[in-house]
């Protein structure tokens, strides 16, 4: 069997290598080199790991799934030998004056190649490549679509033998930044795509985030949160000419279509300008579920379709996800956890694997059990970390570990858990996470405070799967896309004063479901928790501080122990405490 590389390295870069048949290793680039969100240039750490951590030499390599992105300059041919030069000497200027990368976005190539009706592939370095980066010459390279990228992983695992399959982003490949497509018989097929310019949902989004003094393609969660504390209506006319449908429903429009940035730009910075923030973020908000939702709609009523498969960044927006869930005509949703540009490294594996070997991505496909894809580390590791740091510890048992931790949590104590395999995906899901009880509606306050964090939405709730309709409404339509913290539920009303730690000021939560076979350590964490509190659930955020990645190696979780970001650390079946 083939191994075969996947790689993507644009912004939130990341690399994964399928072998034996499996998904086998996947990381962001961001958790190795600590710097949020890193891109724009091969994830060369990340593609050591998911080599090296399991024996693979990169001349074992024969098969290498590329996304049309960024790329050295030095790999690429351009149409002429003096256009050529000519973009070198300019994104040379611009790097050297700080405006810029030495590296050239291939899509841009792609472009330009698609209008001339010339082949991207001619215009590939590939012998150099491989050879530059030590790969084995004979392997085979192939470069696939963003949004193809996008919507195969998010159908692929889905469970679903038919579903509607939408796609939605800042941009991709030729300008698109939204398809509707529909998945049956092992196959993706594109009905419909917006490729215009200033009619992307993520770009207007992103707009609004950098007008509101957030970092735009990072604090998109943050508008989000604001938008509960606003009035949408003062705002959602102007709002409505930057992002609508299009006269047949069935695509995205603005009146800025086919203008400069700027103009869209800047009018959205003045029809913003004397309003508050809370009213702006409610304002993108409510327009971006009523335009999303209803193209949906529409979507579904063509094509007759009940389930439904989504993915790209405009998804990572929790509540968008919750009122396409309660549509009457959606009867499952699913989004895949890795929804940001991170995750179509394994977008292109898959469609790799399809055109490779039809029989074996059909044999694999089945639901998503899980997204434990990164770096685990042995006892003896963290222990040798744990000596070089110069800290007491006492080493524990399985149960005596899950019974200390869940009553530090019990006794109002923060928690660092540090345990087996990274998440692959934004969202911590109980290996690399902070815990505390839900009980307490002030922790958000300080535990913001001690993280370093501005939030507007509260901390997230892990809890047991077998709980989770006991204390959300909706749950049955989006009970395995809830296992990955991809969806806000409402929250039922006697459960609102019990733990308001972990519910918003609408009244909804976004839960991690915690099921049993996929992480049996967690579950019993949180298990023995509700036997002390009578409580199915742990408060739980990413452990990290405001703008740093999620902790990845055990000298990160001990350095904030260290700078008592945690009160307690269970870092593998070590137990530290001040």
């Amino acid at each position: 069997m083939s191994i075969i590389l996947g790689i993507h390295s644009d912004h939130d870069a990341s690399a994964v290598v399928f072998k034996h048949g499996r998904l086998f290793a996947a990381i962001s680039e961001e958790r190795l080199s600590r710097i949020k969100n890193d891109g724009g240039q091969l994830p060369e750490s990340s593609i050591s790991f998911v080599l090296h951590q399991h024996g693979i030499e990169r001349r074992e390599i024969d098969k290498i799934a590329l996304l049309y992105s960024f790329f050295p300059e030095k790999y690429f041919y351009h149409e002429t030998l003096g256009k050529e030069i000519e973009r070198r000497f300019k994104r040379l200027r611009n790097f050297l004056s700080g405006k810029g990368t030495p590296y050239m976005m291939a899509r841009d190539l792609l472009k330009r190649l698609n209008q001339k009706g010339k082949n991207f592939d001619d215009h590939f370095r590939r012998n150099k490549f491989l050879n530059s980066e030590k790969f084995h010459n004979g392997a085979d390279v192939k470069f696939f679509d963003h949004h193809n990228a996008h919507a195969l992983p998010a159908a692929y695992y889905s469970g679903f033998e038919r579903c509607a399959v939408i796609t939605m982003d800042g941009v991709g490949d030729l300008n698109i930044n939204h398809t509707s497509s529909v998945w049956e018989n092992d196959g993706i097929i594109k009905h419909y795509a917006t490729d215009a310019r200033n009619t992307s949902a993520g770009g207007f989004y992103s707009i609004i985030t950098q007008l509101l003094g957030f970092m735009p393609l990072r604090h998109e969660g943050k508008v989000t949160g604001l938008a509960a504390y606003g009035d949408p209506s003062v705002l959602y006319e102007p709002f409505s000419r930057a992002l609508r449908l299009s006269s047949d429903g069935k695509t995205l429009d603005s009146d800025f279509t086919g203008l400069p940035y700027e103009e869209l730009y800047n009018f959205l910075k003045q029809v913003t300008g004397s309003h508050s923030r809370e009213n702006i973020a409610a304002a993108v908000q409510k327009v971006l579920e009523d335009v999303v939702v209803t193209l949906v709609r529409n979507f579904l009523a063509e094509t007759g379709m009940e389930n439904i498969a989504l993915n790209g960044g405009v998804f990572a927006n929790v509540k968008l996800n919750q009122r396409i869930a309660e549509l009457p005509e959606v009867k499952k949703i699913f989004v895949f956890p890795a929804m940001s540009d991170t995750g179509n490294s394994i977008g292109a594996i898959l469609m790799y694997l399809k055109t490779l070997d039809p029989q074996i991505f059909n044999k694999l496909k089945q639901p998503l059990a899980d997204v434990y894809w990164g770096p685990e580390y042995s006892s003896d590791k963290i222990e040798a970390e744990l000596v070089k740091a110069g800290l007491s510890f006492g080493r524990k048992d399985e149960r005596e570990l899950v019974q200390t931790a869940a009553s530090a949590i019990h006794s109002g104590k923060v928690v660092g858990w540090f345990q087996g395999r990274m998440e692959f995906g934004p969202r911590a899901l109980g290996n690399r996470s902070i815990l505390a009880r839900p009980t307490d509606a002030s922790i958000n306050d300080w535990l913001n405070k001690r993280l370093e964090r501005s939030e507007f939405m509260p901390f997230a709730p892990s809890v047991l799967e077998e709980s989770a309709d006991d204390i959300f409404m909706g749950v049955d339509k989006a009970r395995h896309t809830a296992e990955f913290m991809t969806i806000t539920f409402d929250v039922k009303p006697d459960w609102r004063d019990r733990i308001p730690a972990v519910i918003h000021i609408d009244g909804t939560a976004r839960p991690q479901l915690v099921n049993q076979k996929a992480n049996p350590l967690y579950h019993k964490l949180i298990k023995s928790y509700c036997e002390m509190s009578g409580i199915p659930l742990v408060l739980n955020t990413s452990f990290n501080v405001h703008e740093e990645p999620i902790v990845c190696k055990p000298q990160e979780a001990i350095k904030a122990f260290i700078e008592e970001r945690v009160d307690c650390l269970a870092i593998g079946p070590f137990w530290l405490k001040y």
